[in-house]
């Protein structure tokens, strides 16, 4: 199996844009409401990840006795862009498929977050967090969606849309952690980060 083709799935480069998409594709099919609830509950806890990571590396806060360093951004993406992106796209034909959809999307995630401490990326702890923290926004935002069971062009162009993210985003990574360690230096007026492994 290829780790790193897996891990790639979980990088901002694909998250970020499908978040987009997905905002787009709500907010034409289901109304401002589900759009905005997305968005909010997305960007807080992409927010919250980051914080997360900007703290260890500038302060040193961190959990030293489960390896905690910070959230896993790659685990938190994954699980919620992938659950929400595929539960709406299950509710255009039922709920049962929703549901069955949704937790394909988790399981992928999870996949992803496994794939990171293969890697050697992130802790186990760092990753349960992150997917436990994708989960739960993918369950709120889903909570707001409304079953429209019907197929069209607008859910196959979006699962379209979907394969050429993915696609056009392999090994192009963003520099979305050393973005993170940047902020932590200059706020906490470091010239060097604090990193697992070096005190």
């Amino acid at each position: 199996m290829n780790w790193n083709s897996i891990t790639d799935l979980g990088d901002t480069a694909v998250t970020v844009p499908m978040a987009m998409a997905l905002a787009t594709l709500l907010m034409a099919s289901q109304g401002t409401r589900s759009a905005l609830a997305w968005l909010s509950l997305f960007g807080a806890g992409a927010f919250f990840v980051l914080s997360t990571q900007i703290a260890y590396a500038g302060w040193d806060i961190g959990v030293e006795q489960f390896d905690f360093t910070g959230i896993s951004g790659h685990s938190f993406g994954a699980t919620s862009v992938f659950s929400v992106a595929a539960y709406y796209i299950g509710s255009r034909f039922s709920a049962a498929a929703a549901f069955v959809a949704g937790c394909l999307g988790f399981c992928l995630g999870i996949l992803v977050g496994i794939s990171r401490i293969i890697l050697g990326a992130h802790s186990p702890s760092e990753v349960i967090i992150g997917c436990a923290l994708g989960g739960a926004i993918a369950l709120a935002s889903n909570a707001t969606l409304r079953y429209r069971p019907r197929t069209g062009f607008v859910t196959v162009l979006f699962a379209f849309a979907i394969g050429a993210i993915v696609c056009c985003s392999q090994e192009h990574r963003a520099p979305s952690h050393q973005l993170a360690v940047r902020v932590a230096l200059y706020l906490s007026g470091r010239s060097a980060p604090f990193a697992r492994g070096t005190h």
